[in-house]
């Protein structure tokens, strides 16, 4: 039996203006705290009047970087700084626009990695109070998420491959 600990898992952003090379800490507990998505198919099929199956690739690869954060985490202030940033831009009027966001999400215990691209912060995290608010939730939207899967499932070993577009 493996036990997993989050001191195998290194997330890194890299917030422009704020603080290069950021490695996210003060995680909750619990399952799913950080998640690396894909928010299209890889492809879309269509079956014709005779049954035959078309199928169309797609050539989107963004995807949705969303994580927790105990509230009393310091990394909390540096992405809020960001966001505030951002949304201030807008507000000036201004055509400036700041850099984006880049990540990458690495397990240490099975080398898997989540490489991510021109992300933003499309909303601010939900601002909750009671008994059991103690966690934050943050989510970044990126214009590409490269993911790196090493395993081997007893048949097929892949080692870090992967396709461009």
């Amino acid at each position: 039996m493996l036990q997993y600990s989050f001191s195998n898992v290194d997330l890194r952003l890299n917030l422009p203006d704020i603080d290069d090379g950021l490695t996210i800490s003060g995680y909750s507990s619990g399952e799913g705290l950080i998640t690396c998505t894909r928010r299209a198919p890889i492809a879309e099929t269509t079956f014709g009047a005779r049954g035959e199956m078309v199928v169309s690739m797609q050539r989107i690869i963004a995807g949705d970087l969303t994580f927790s954060l105990l509230m009393a985490s310091s990394d909390n202030a540096k992405l809020q700084q960001y966001a505030n940033k951002f949304q201030g831009l807008a507000k000036t009027g201004t055509s400036e626009f700041p850099s984006a966001i880049g990540a990458t999400m690495k397990d240490k215990m099975g080398d898997d990695q989540c490489h991510m691209f021109n992300g933003v912060i499309l909303a601010m995290p939900a601002m909750t109070r009671g008994q059991i608010a103690s966690v934050v939730t943050w989510t970044i939207t990126f214009e590409s998420m490269i993911f790196l899967r090493d395993y081997n499932d007893g048949t097929n070993v892949v080692n870090n491959q992967f396709f461009t577009a």
